[in-house]
């Protein structure tokens, strides 16, 4: 079979050829026979008529297409019925389109647009009622956080007093090192060691 009659766009033994045309052949929608036959004309015609300088228009190439999974947002995604992208295109508001101004949500869309954006408020007897007891107790749970975060940067500013405490002690201990080799340093010169 000649790669122009295959219209499997996954087939590796014709894929190479298909890649080098940049052709894809696929049945047509009329007739169900496969859109050579309008390729085939035409390169019969310009092999009939070979010194012309026209050349008759070659049928559309099919851009490859890409796996969906591999668009990167929702927003690239022109499909309006796609399911993974559907809440992110509800959420706002409109249907993005490859060339022109945003396509409008369906009605559907735009009544799960407003459940979406609806805000729930709790009945009497749902357990979203908060005594004084339960908030007493919140309170103090607060306040006992805030009791050990204090506590907490006490000690850190202690910890930090101590450690510069040790640093200065260090430092000190440095400049004296170095002013002693220097004096020792000072004296092996003299003596020509």
């Amino acid at each position: 079979m000649n790669w122009t009659d295959c219209t499997d766009d996954g087939c590796q033994i014709h894929l190479g050829e298909k890649q080098g045309s940049c052709w894809y052949p696929q049945f047509t929608r009329r007739s169900r026979k496969p859109s050579v036959a309008h390729d085939h004309d035409w390169r019969q015609e310009m092999e009939a008529n070979p010194g012309e300088d026209w050349a008759p228009q070659q049928p559309r190439q099919r851009r490859a297409r890409r796996a969906h999974h591999e668009i990167p947002s929702w927003m690239h995604c022109f499909n309006d019925k796609c399911n993974e992208h559907r809440w992110e295109k509800v959420d706002a508001g409109y249907y993005p389109r490859e060339i022109g101004e945003n396509g409008e949500l369906s009605k559907n869309d735009k009544r799960e647009q407003k459940k979406r954006r609806a805000v729930r408020t709790r009945q009497e007897g749902e357990g979203g009622e908060k005594t004084m007891e339960t908030l007493e107790g919140q309170i103090s749970n607060l306040r006992s956080q805030l009791d050990r975060a204090a506590q907490t940067i006490v000690a850190k500013d202690n910890d930090l007093e101590r450690l510069n405490k040790e640093r200065e002690k260090l430092q000190h201990a440095y400049n004296r090192c170095k002013q002693r080799m220097r004096q020792i340093g000072g004296m092996l010169w003299k003596e020509g060691v």
